[in-house]
């Protein structure tokens, strides 16, 4: 008997739907490239509950007919295709004609469409592809697709979905790469009946600093490079801008948004000698490619694209981005005065240059003498404790290693942290009262460690990591218990946001009071920061402060899943810890010990680094075997 038989349209369809539509952000990316497609002017993005609920996209674009509004949500039903070869000549961003027949599988469809020379437009109405209606209304010029229930029929499909934070995060990115690169159109955003982002037509990099705020006007630097093969522009961040996650890099090929891996590291290779090891550099890079070079029909998102020379974008990517680097590195220095002790003198009249000419001694002999042994350099890299103005100061100090263990302690050992940040280790392993002496003799080395004896060895503690476990304890002692008391500002400070950051701030506002920031929302890119904890020392810039905070809160959702408070305290901790004063008196680092002996674990760091390392009598010898 047969066996093989022809799947049913229905199922055809919500196969290729889980092709193209993955998740609500899928739908958004497909009806914003149809409505740019129709050559609008002025598109709306309207979302209600995550995409869940509501998808609606409105254009004032060209429209479509009675029967181009029935035809569109047919498999394979394109305007933009007559053959095979247009393929290699594509300037629009749709051309499959799955989108539509897809996203009409698996919702409930809404259709309204009016071309501007008709009198009258078209409803179309389609629940999991089966048409309810087709007729005539009076609607304005243009179209209008909503998508409602998304994923109705296919529960699993919607039982997979993430939170509504999470899935509007990707709606907001897919919003960014299409408003970004089409600057010369209006876009507008609302979530939930509340409008998130406005954008009027403008430049490239009024469009950036007017979707990731003001704060961006003075973090890019311009790039241009135009050859006879390609042209590339945009921008590109400051080395000092780069951060640990890939976020604010985006790559456009011929308008269209595109992922890359080697041309991303074309990117990230110019910045190799200028940003540290794991930091990754924002930009916003617009690559104008004749068409029958690249190949975008990789993939059914139309993300992943191949080139047929890839070899020569990338160096070409790779100078414009160093050049780029290179000559604006420079133009600072080029607003101020000279220094006029750099500037050579003028030559006295009657003076006669002449060569400088080199003498030479043929009886030098090196080993007739043995040179003085240079002295130990002023600018000494140590302080406090028994340091003074950076000589070593030796007296009292021939004890200090007297009575220390011959043999190497065990190094405290944490268990591995939890996606929690629990740890086993605590307190109870590290009796305060013996280990820090009355008398605590100390020095600090590098501005970054405690050198000391505790318990008769000879330990070392990293300030940094043990003002991160002191904060990360507080922070959590504060959310859970008792709050910060906040100190008001005479003059509240703002701080500049992207949308998203905005609303993760306003979620978040009742957190950021316990911890003592008390924070207000002014408008869709601006909080106002009305108070500042009074127990703290306050080094640094506060928009530095929240914006980071922020951007480690939302990853950490997504590493370790950690719940809101743990993770809110361990973003706050990572980012004061290097804001306060290096102890350098007595008293400032006895406190700083005693406070972090504690904490529930002494030994490491929310974020599993350690803090102490003792050093005991046999692995000094190694040292010097």
């Amino acid at each position: 008997m047969d066996i093989i038989k022809l799947l049913p349209e229905s199922v055809a369809n919500q196969i290729a739907a889980g092709e193209v539509v993955q998740r609500p952000a899928s739908v958004v990316k497909e009806l914003l490239e149809n409505a740019i497609d129709a050559g609008a002017s002025d598109i709306q993005l309207i979302i209600k509950d995550a995409g869940r609920t509501l998808i609606q996209v409105i254009d004032n674009g060209k429209g479509m007919s009675f029967n181009d509004a029935r035809l569109c949500f047919e498999r394979h039903a394109t305007s933009k295709l007559r053959c095979a070869d247009d393929l290699y000549h594509l300037t629009t961003k749709g051309f499959r004609g799955e989108a539509m027949a897809s996203i009409a599988a698996i919702a409930h469809v809404e259709l309204k469409t009016k071309p501007a020379e008709e009198p009258t437009g078209t409803l179309l109405l389609i629940e999991g592809a089966d048409i309810k209606a087709h007729e005539i209304i009076a609607t304005q010029d243009g179209t209008s697709v909503a998508v409602k229930n998304l994923f109705f029929n296919v529960p699993a499909r919607r039982n997979f979905l993430k939170s509504d934070h999470i899935e509007m995060t990707h709606i907001e990115e897919e919003f960014y790469r299409v408003a970004l690169i089409h600057h010369d159109l209006n876009f507008t955003l609302y979530h939930n009946g509340k409008l998130l982002l406005q954008l009027t037509a403008s430049n490239f990099k009024q469009r950036i600093i007017n979707t990731f705020g003001s704060h961006f006007k003075d973090k890019l630097y311009p790039m241009e490079q135009v050859t006879d093969f390609m042209k590339i522009s945009g921008f590109i961040a400051k080395p000092e801008n780069a951060k640990k996650k890939k976020s604010e890099q985006y790559l456009f090929i011929n308008h269209r948004f595109v992922r890359h891996n080697l041309l991303n590291y074309a990117v990230e290779t110019a910045y190799s000698q200028l940003i540290p090891q794991g930091y990754r550099p924002a930009y916003f890079i617009e690559i104008e490619i004749d068409p029958s070079t690249i190949d975008v029909n990789v993939s059914p998102t139309k993300v992943e694209v191949k080139l047929q020379d890839e070899k020569l974008v990338f160096g070409f990517l790779n100078s414009a981005v160093r050049k780029a680097l290179g000559t604006m590195s420079l133009t600072p220095m080029l607003e101020f005065d000279k220094d006029p002790t750099l500037e050579a003198p003028d030559r006295p009249a009657g003076h006669e240059l002449r060569v400088p000419s080199l003498g030479i001694n043929p009886n030098y002999n090196p080993f007739d003498s043995v040179p003085a042994r240079p002295r130990h350099s002023d600018a000494g890299s140590f302080s406090g404790g028994s340091f003074s103005k950076g000589r070593l100061n030796t007296e009292g100090w021939e004890d200090f290693l007297k009575g220390l263990s011959t043999e190497t302690p065990a190094q405290p050992t944490a268990t591995q942290l939890t996606t929690e940040y629990e740890c086993v280790s605590t307190s109870e392993d590290y009796d305060t009262g013996s280990q820090i002496p009355e008398e605590l003799e100390f020095f600090i080395a590098e501005d970054r460690y405690i050198f000391c004896k505790l318990n008769n060895q000879a330990a070392v503690v990293h300030i940094a990591n043990a003002r991160e476990r002191i904060l990360y304890d507080r922070y959590l002692h504060a959310l859970q218990q008792t709050p910060i008391r906040v100190q008001q500002s005479l003059f509240p400070s703002t701080v500049t946001l992207t949308p998203a950051q905005t609303d993760l701030a306003e979620s978040l506002k009742d957190d950021f009071l316990k911890l003592g920031y008390e924070i207000e929302k002014m408008d869709n890119t601006h909080i106002a920061v009305n108070g500042t904890p009074n127990d703290e020392d306050e080094e640094g810039n506060v928009q530095e402060l929240i914006e980071k905070a922020l951007d480690a809160f939302k990853t950490n959702q997504f590493l370790y899943k950690a719940d809101k408070e743990r993770n809110m305290a361990l973003s706050m901790a990572r980012q004061n810890k290097s804001r306060g004063r290096t102890p350098r008196q007595p008293e400032e680092v006895r406190a700083l010990l005693e406070e972090l002996f504690r904490c529930d674990c002494p030994a490491t760091t929310p974020s599993e680094k350690s803090i102490i390392h003792f050093i005991g009598g046999n692995e000094l010898q190694r040292r010097f075997e």
